[in-house]
């Protein structure tokens, strides 16, 4: 009887480790770029846009790549290609076949100007979901570009009716509650323009005592169009709500919900709308910045929904993030001789980091300026130029040419150091304080003031 009990507990423990191992999704793919970084990122909602790193890998030398991980629901989802990303919608259960196509980018364009990737779908079984999800989307934008007059100026709010057919007529029946959520708040963000009431006949129908939709784009792209600047827009008196920032939780709670019935009435909904007006306040009025952080903190802990307690500590991240005096990311990289260099080397010191990615005309006049700067600085900052792969060995020619002084090291593999400080356009600067603490991000280039930063800062720290 032991014998059988042990082989029992032995078939119970492999099943259980194949469950735990079993992966969910399945995404294979081709990217135009050899050897790339590979990732999955889950969006924690549609509110901050936060995400989650859900997988990691690297392409093959042709580019192929796989994906398996678990998700738990339908999740808008973004696939980065080293530091290029594109948008996709998956769900539990599915299996997909694509290729990402990295445009190349001509020389001397903005960020904003970038060709942006592009996603094939070769081959999905979703059960349609992305299909009807993304056709339903070109169906709702076609209909508004073909009938802005009639919407807009003549306020024909029946020409809704006709696009439920036209969906029904490309789409058939649609299958996902998600799918038909987006579609109905979608209408609903035309509803609002038609009526021209200050959305009180859309706020009353899709969101007084509904269900708030966390990870649905149409539904939170609505929501920040209507409870943006919430408080300016009800009847809360600017200078009685900056000073109940001062009183405690329940009392700042009560006297929100006091002054209007929608907010009282939809407590779960409210803190989400609370937390994120509390972050555009953090922003507007400088002098009460510790007190709204107190109170998003304070929402965080006192709610009873898990998800509003995600979005309150997202909020704070982003508040957080390369703040002042917040920690800088770090970093280890080598300089041209190859000693490792690190963030923690400069603790005593305050930082100059310039990122660059090719030398050109600008960088040529930037780094005269920072010859000069460094010289009058001498002992008030360290400057380190962090260059690309690509542009290291040019760099590194030039600054033995033009006899810099200050440190040049390679990024080398570490691009997510440039997700880290948020660096869309090169050169960028960032100034580290002392403990390797953020002093400015991002800080202004040579030309633009650059000098008068520094010395503020270096004041404060002396202080």
């Amino acid at each position: 009887m032991k014998k059988y009990r042990y082989i029992f507990i032995l078939i119970f423990l492999s099943l259980i480790s194949n469950v735990a191992i079993s992966q969910n999704v399945r995404i294979t793919g081709k990217v135009n770029e050899p050897k790339a970084l590979i990732r999955l990122l889950t969006y924690n909602d549609m509110l901050t846009y936060e995400q989650t790193l859900a997988f990691e890998t690297n392409a093959d030398e042709q580019g192929n790549f796989v994906i398996e991980t678990d998700i738990d629901k339908i999740v808008m989802v973004q696939l980065a290609v080293n530091l290029e990303r594109v948008d996709f919608l998956i769900k539990p259960e599915a299996i997909y076949n694509i290729e990402i196509i990295i445009p190349e980018q001509k020389k001397n364009v903005s960020y904003f100007e970038k060709e942006s990737p592009e996603l094939k779908i070769i081959d999905i079984n979703d059960d349609d979901l992305f299909y009807q999800y993304y056709v339903s989307d070109m169906i709702v934008d076609d209909f508004l570009l073909n009938n802005f007059n009639q919407l807009y100026k003549s306020r024909k709010i029946s020409l809704l009716d006709s696009l439920d057919v036209e969906i029904e007529r490309n789409l058939g029946k649609i299958k996902s509650d998600f799918v038909k959520d987006n579609i109905r708040y979608r209408k609903a963000a035309i509803q609002m323009v038609v009526n021209n009431d200050n959305a009180k006949k859309v706020v009353n129908q899709y969101y007084n005592k509904q269900n708030v939709l966390y990870s649905n784009p149409a539904y939170m792209d609505l929501f920040q169009e209507i409870f943006t600047n919430y408080f300016a827009s009800r009847s809360f008196n600017q200078l009685e709500l900056e000073q109940m920032l001062y009183a405690d939780y329940d009392k700042f709670m009560s006297y929100l919900k006091g002054k209007d019935v929608f907010l009282a009435e939809n407590p779960n909904l409210a803190e989400i709308i609370v937390a994120y007006n509390l972050k555009g306040m953090f922003y507007e009025l400088a002098e009460d910045r510790m007190a709204i952080l107190e109170k998003l903190k304070s929402i965080g802990q006192n709610s009873n929904n898990q998800k509003n307690k995600e979005i309150v500590d997202d909020i704070l991240k982003q508040i957080n993030r390369l703040s002042f005096n917040s920690d800088a990311p770090d970093f280890s990289l080598k300089d041209k001789n190859g000693k490792i260099v690190k963030l923690s080397d400069y603790k005593d010191n305050m930082l100059l980091l310039q990122f660059v990615n090719e030398v050109s005309t600008m960088t040529d006049y930037q780094f005269e300026l920072l010859k000069d700067f460094s010289n009058q600085w001498q002992d008030t900052i360290q400057v380190v130029t962090i260059a690309t792969k690509e542009s290291f060995d040019d760099f590194n020619r030039l600054f033995e040419n033009k006899n810099y002084k200050w440190t040049l090291l390679n990024l080398d593999n570490e691009i997510l150091l440039l997700e880290k400080y948020q660096i869309r356009l090169f050169p960028d600067y960032v100034i580290i304080g002392k403990n390797g603490k953020i002093g400015m991000s991002p800080a202004p280039s040579p030309e633009q003031y650059l000098d008068f930063h520094v010395r503020r800062l270096y004041k404060y720290y002396k202080k």
